[in-house]
């Protein structure tokens, strides 16, 4: 069952599902999260492979220069005192398979045991290009499962579970405040909550525990950052820019294209605000905030700080940096700069 990679997955279904058909033969697992996934994967090792002979019927194989007939060897092997086999392939480097790979590829995938499943994983950073053949291949033989975020509701009430299993409670709002400033993937999310638990000094865990530990996401500090920008508080600005241009794990590259995303957001919430156009607007044409009432609400006050001309000036400035950056070589770093200064002077 193939899914396109916008579409968000109901875990609890898909779990349903396999715990009722049973394994198919081939499944491709990739998404963003990974920690779904990985959970995913370790229930169908459980159908799969039966206990005590983990080290005969679950063959492991890691996919960057992974040579075709090991892959052939593993899935073609019976099972040892078993009924089913499982050989899990991470980061199968799937996009450069071609010509006479390719082609045993297509053949190993049409022709899977019986009593064999493949499961090709993919990190977030390795994910296969879904037009290339040998792709499609894989996809027609069997399940294409792309992992996304649960869903607001639902990923409010595992961290409610997981404060829970740390003798700490959290409500639904803080909770909700907890995944803004620390992100929506589950993996990141577990040191987090562990470390704010230990944090708090009270049974229950406060947002003020929250921002005291916390380690912020990038897309956070963006949004603090345009927030700061909007409110004119303009120290702030410059040490959360000061935060940013630290963080090595997030280029200025990609840092210029959150501000530029950050004030596009803003200008929609502006607008419809203007209009007397509700949240159902802004969803439409942001549909990434659907069904995340937290996020939408901080957008929608923060949009009040600038007006519409402000902000329209704004995607500009944005726009303007994005060419600097592509298309005359301008110094990343530089340009992020110069364009918070730019937005900063801009205060009409």
């Amino acid at each position: 069952m193939a899914r396109q990679d916008r579409q968000s997955m109901d875990y609890g279904a898909e779990l349903k599902r396999l715990r009722q058909e049973g394994p198919k033969r081939v499944y491709i697992l990739r998404g963003e999260e990974d920690y779904l996934r990985d959970s995913y994967l370790a229930e169908l090792k459980k159908l799969c492979v039966a206990e005590g002979t983990e080290a005969f019927n679950h063959h492991r194989l890691q996919g960057p220069g992974l040579d075709m007939q090991a892959l052939t060897e593993s899935v073609e092997a019976m099972p040892f005192m078993a009924e089913r086999t499982l050989t899990e392939v991470r980061d199968f480097d799937v996009n450069r398979t071609a010509g006479y790979d390719g082609e045993a590829l297509k053949a190993l995938l049409a022709d899977v045991p019986a009593w064999a499943t493949v499961a090709f994983v993919f990190s977030p950073g390795a994910a296969p290009d879904m037009r290339l053949a040998a792709v499609k291949a894989m996809k027609k033989a069997g399940e294409d499962l792309v992992f996304t975020s649960p869903g607001e509701g639902a990923l409010i009430r595992w961290v409610i579970r997981r404060a829970e299993d740390m003798g700490k409670t959290i409500d639904p709002r803080t909770a909700g405040h907890l995944i803004w400033v620390c992100g929506e993937r589950m993996n990141s999310l577990i040191p987090e909550i562990t470390k704010i638990a230990g944090y708090a000094a009270g049974k229950a865990i406060t947002e003020a525990d929250v921002d005291a530990v916390a380690k912020r996401a990038p897309e956070t500090t963006i949004f603090d950052l345009t927030d700061a920008l909007g409110s004119g508080n303009y120290d702030a600005a410059a040490r959360l820019l000061a935060d940013l241009l630290a963080d090595k794990d997030e280029p200025p590259q990609r840092q210029i294209a959150m501000v530029s995303e950050q004030f596009r957001r803003l200008y929609v919430a502006r607008l419809a605000q203007d209009s007397g156009k509700g949240a159902a607007y802004i969803t439409a044409c942001v549909p990434e905030l659907t069904g995340r009432s937290y996020p939408l609400q901080l957008l929608q006050k923060a949009c009040r700080n600038f007006s519409a001309d402000r902000l329209a000036r704004a995607v500009g400035f944005c726009a303007a940096c994005d060419y600097a950056m592509k298309d005359t070589g301008g110094e990343p770093e530089a340009l992020m700069k110069e364009l918070v200064l730019r937005l900063a002077l801009d205060r009409t």
